[in-house]
Order: C-alpha cells, then sequence, then structure tokens
C-alpha cells in the first residue's frame, strides 16, 4: 500500500515541473501585488491634483487674510492717532478748566477773608 502511494506522489509530476509550479504560482501573486501598487498609485497621481488645488486655495485664504489683518492694523493705527489727538484735546480742556477752578477757588477765599476782616472790624466795633 505504501509504494502505491509514493509512486503516485512522485509519478504524477516531476521536481523541476512542481519548482516551476510554485515560481508560476509566485509570479502570479507579485502581478497581483503589482496591480495593486499601480491601482493605489493611480488614485494618488488622481488625488494630486485635488491637494495642489487644495493647497493653492489655502495659500491664497492666507494671502488675503494678510492683507485683510494688514488694512485692520492701518486701520487700528489709525484710529489710535485719532484718539491720542482726542486726548491730548482733553488734556487741555480739563487743564484750562483746572485753572480755571483754582482761580475762582482764590476769588472765593479772598472773599471770604476781606468778608471775615469785616466782620471782626465790626464785632470789634460792637464791643
Amino acid at each position: 500500500m505504501s509504494e502505491d502511494r509514493t509512486a503516485e506522489t512522485n509519478g504524477s509530476r516531476s521536481f523541476e515541473q512542481r519548482v516551476f509550479a510554485r515560481f508560476e504560482a509566485i509570479d502570479h501573486r507579485f502581478e497581483g501585488i503589482a496591480s495593486r501598487i499601480e491601482k493605489l498609485e493611480m488614485k494618488q497621481y488622481d488625488t494630486k491634483p485635488i491637494w495642489e488645488q487644495t493647497l493653492a486655495a489655502l495659500a491664497e485664504t492666507n494671502r488675503v487674510m494678510a492683507s485683510g489683518f494688514e488694512a485692520l492694523r492701518a486701520e487700528i493705527a489709525t484710529t489710535n492717532a485719532r484718539m491720542d489727538v482726542g486726548f491730548d484735546q482733553i488734556r487741555i480742556d480739563f487743564d484750562f478748566a483746572w485753572r480755571g477752578i483754582e482761580r475762582k477757588i482764590d476769588v472765593l477765599n479772598h472773599n471770604i477773608l476781606d468778608l471775615r476782616a469785616e466782620q471782626r472790624y465790626v464785632d470789634s466795633r460792637l464791643t
């Protein structure tokens, strides 16, 4: 029985034919892998223009935003300059108003001092 089985296995194909068959199977598998890689590369090439368009759109958006920020910076600088002028005018007006108040307080003090002097004179005459 064992002789029959050995005879069937060895007699069906020679060693070289089995090795070549194995090489062909491996070669077939490599071709499948190569075709898969090729399909993946084609997908990469298909999406490459999309990425390039996206990067270009992002660059354009960055440029527009940068110019917008520059305009905003210029507007802020203009507003700051106008505010500085306005604050300077407020300081001048405030200083003038304080000087006016100081003069009025000085006049009021002088009047009170004169009034007290007159009151002392009247008090001294009454006594």
